[in-house]
């Protein structure tokens, strides 16, 4: 039985049942070569191949042709990104830096904005992309030019605005293989000359799991998402000077539940023992107010408010007969606050700059075992053998200001200097027991509050050299930092990370602009990289440390976008390589006592390929006023490991993915059919707990999209 939601018939009604499949794309109609690709992140609309940053730039229509329908799929359209997908976590590295596993401790080194505010690290990110305007993939460090530090670098999702220019709006609905069903609605309307609003929806079910069978015991609907979101933006601008914009999402995100696998067991033939709930509902709204002044100064404010609440209860053992399940459920609320006084944009002024403070509070709240907030289980109707005694808090405060100054000695060469100082605090309440299974937990295992206060100094500077219009080269040297923390399980103290990156880039047009080109390459330096192992004396239960010594990370990447009339060609290549630091004194989950206590050195970044690759290619056929556009994406990621130790558990093979589709247009209708992962590879999307548990990337799947422009 389906758990539809109320919104769905409606839906139903107004998308003329149209179908199709919610990881199929629209194939939008090939960009002219003269249009150009745009960076807002930087507080300023700049062009791509001007800025002198390393940077991948995804229109709303480039993300539809790829397929790329949520986060998991970006990594596929951009280089040097990676994602392992935990449901209501992952793990999100950029050139290697992020995050080296799932875990509420650790923080991430790569920040993710919508719509202007930083949204809750390494969580919540499985929103589906609908209405975007634009997503900005920046590499290597960030922060003195905008909200947060980015020790890896950061992702700027850019939902559509309001148009004043008139009224228009899309209908679409989608349906593919699996049983899955998808539609959307937007409506802009402006409202006078100077008021406009747009609303957004957007729903997504699938009625059968992604895999050959599911047996176990097992209550819920795991692998049968059930997706609504709705989006309202507001956009008034009284004057020319100055502008206001509201954006307000809602979210009832039901995924059912994450079907997972163990290591040597079949794995799309799920095993599962466990109550599964997986559910995030959330609200986020960004207000925007920008003012300039006659001389061209500009002040602009951007406030940002988030709440979700989430309940994810899954199998903790994957494919393993065993019960061993893990029930979760907390409510986490980020605020936040930045201000910018953004010089002109003058080409006749050598002097440009981005002043900025920022502020953030994020507060998080895991609820006690009574209401099943953190609990592990060995049976279904059991007791906790581990949980909270009180709720879980944790408190973060983050004060910044930062500085961006850029000067041109002369036509060209520019420098660019960046500073932000930062303070960061925050106090964890915790306070776990341990029991039998048989009766309530009341042992005392951890209790404790603990309070970290750590200030610190990032920065950037960057040389710029223009010798013609059509080439740009650029080199850097910036220093960035991840925060220390707390862990949640014996309240083990980890430190900062330290990043210094340095980095020289190349970007260049060819044949009349037809062809651009992007290069890269850097090497970055960490002290202090975070990872997690297990502790033997506290019964195995993983914790965050640090490794000793330098640890290293280097590589390069090579892009380019081809225009040739209705052939375009787009193709990326990132290659990495890594050696981390010392950590002495680790337990192996593979090795049996007493020679289970090893050191590790020289390890690879997790989740991080040394090769990755996408290549795709749209040709537009017209036939007066209708018109055909094939379109074949292809994409390969190298084999990696799920964790600091190389064993057979832990080892990602290498995966290759082939999408493709055709869009048949006329007037304002289209249809898409479309296919992804078309050689239906059967792969390892993710690792958790050293091979516990492993997630199975998506299958092949297929559909079919109609769709209404107005």
């Amino acid at each position: 039985m389906s758990r539809r939601s109320v919104l769905s018939p409606a839906l139903l009604t107004v998308s003329f049942g149209a179908l199709a499949a919610y990881s199929g794309g629209a194939f939008a109609a090939p960009a002219d070569s003269e249009d150009e690709i745009v960076v807002t992140a930087q507080r300023r609309t700049e062009s791509l191949q001007d800025v002198a940053i390393s940077a991948s730039v995804l229109t709303g229509d480039k993300l539809a042709e790829k397929g790329v329908q949520g986060i998991y799929a970006l990594q596929y359209a951009a280089p040097a990104l990676t994602m392992a997908d935990y449901g209501s976590a992952n793990v999100l590295n950029i050139r290697g830096i992020g995050r080296s596993a799932v875990d509420i401790e650790l923080p991430s080194g790569v920040v993710l904005y919508r719509d202007g505010v930083p949204t809750f690290p390494g969580y919540f990110q499985n929103e589906p992309y609908y209405d975007i305007e634009a997503i900005e993939v920046l590499r290597g460090p960030q922060g003195t030019f905008v909200g947060k530090s980015a020790a890896g670098g950061a992702i700027f999702i850019r939902t559509a605005s309001p148009d004043l220019d008139g009224f228009s709006g899309k209908i679409e609905g989608e349906y593919g293989n699996y049983d899955q069903f998808g539609a959307t609605a937007v409506v802009n309307a402006p409202l006078s000359d100077t008021l406009g609003v747009r609303v957004a929806y957007r729903h997504f079910e699938r009625n059968d799991i992604l895999g050959e069978s599911l047996t176990g015991n097992f209550t819920g609907e795991p692998g049968r998402p059930n997706l609504d979101s709705i989006r309202l933006g507001v956009l008034w601008e009284p004057t020319e000077s100055f502008n206001s914009e509201l954006r307000l999402d809602l979210s009832d995100l039901d995924f059912g539940g994450n079907l997972t696998s163990s290591y040597n067991f079949p794995l799309y033939d799920y095993v599962q023992n466990a109550r599964f709930i997986y559910r995030d509902r959330s609200a986020r709204v960004v207000g925007k107010m920008g003012y300039e002044f006659d001389s061209g100064l500009q002040i602009t404010s951007v406030s940002g408010y988030q709440t979700t609440e989430t309940v994810n209860n899954f199998d903790r053992n994957g494919a393993s007969p065993a019960y061993d399940e893990f029930r979760s459920a907390g409510t986490f609320t980020l605020y936040s606050q930045e201000f910018n006084l953004i010089s002109p944009d003058d080409a006749d002024q050598p002097l440009s700059y981005v002043l900025g403070v920022f502020y953030q509070r994020t507060d998080t709240v895991i609820e006690d075992y009574r209401d099943e907030g953190f609990n592990f289980y060995f049976s279904q109707d059991g007791f906790p053998y581990l949980g909270l005694e009180t709720p879980y808090k944790k408190k973060e405060d983050e004060w910044s200001v930062f500085a961006d100054v850029k000067y041109r000695l002369n036509d060209q060469v520019s420098a660019e200097l960046g500073v932000r100082y930062t303070n960061y605090i925050t106090t964890n309440d915790t306070n776990i027991v341990l029991g039998d299974g048989l009766s309530n937990p009341t042992i005392p295992f951890f209790v404790g509050m603990q309070k970290l206060n750590e200030s610190d100094v990032d920065g950037k500077f960057t040389l710029t050299y223009s010798p013609t219009d059509a080439h740009n080269l650029f080199a850097s040297v910036a220093r960035a930092h991840i925060t220390g923390g707390f862990n949640i399980v014996g309240g083990a103290e980890f430190d900062k990370s330290i990043v210094y990156s340095y980095e020289a880039g190349l970007k260049s047009s060819w044949m009349d602009d037809h062809i651009r080109t992007q290069l890269a390459a850097y090497y970055q330096t960490l002290s202090n990289y975070q990872a997690q192992f297990a502790s033997p004396t506290l019964g195995g239960q993983n914790i965050l440390q640090n490794a000793e010594g330098k640890s290293k990370i280097y590589g390069f990447e090579a892009s380019g976008q081809a225009n040739f009339g209705n052939l375009n060609i787009d193709a990326a290549l990132s290659f990495m390589e890594s050696e981390l630091g010392d950590f002495p004194d680790v337990v192996s989950p593979f090795l049996m006592p007493p020679n289970n206590v090893i050191s590790i050195s020289g390890a690879k970044t997790p989740f991080s390929p040394k090769i990755a690759v996408n290549v795709g290619a749209s040709y537009n056929i017209d036939f007066g006023s209708f018109t055909v556009t094939p379109r074949a994406d292809l994409s390969h990621q190298a084999k990696q490991l799920g964790a600091l130790f190389d064993a057979p558990q832990t080892r990602l093979p290498k995966r290759t993915l082939l999408n493709a589709g055709v869009r048949f247009t006329m007037d304002n209708v289209y249809v898409d059919v479309w296919g992804t992962n078309l050689t239906d590879e059967r792969y390892v999307a993710g690792i958790q707990d050293l091979g516990n548990i492993w997630y199975p990337g998506p299958p092949r799947q297929y559909g079919v999209k109609v769709g209404v422009n107005f």
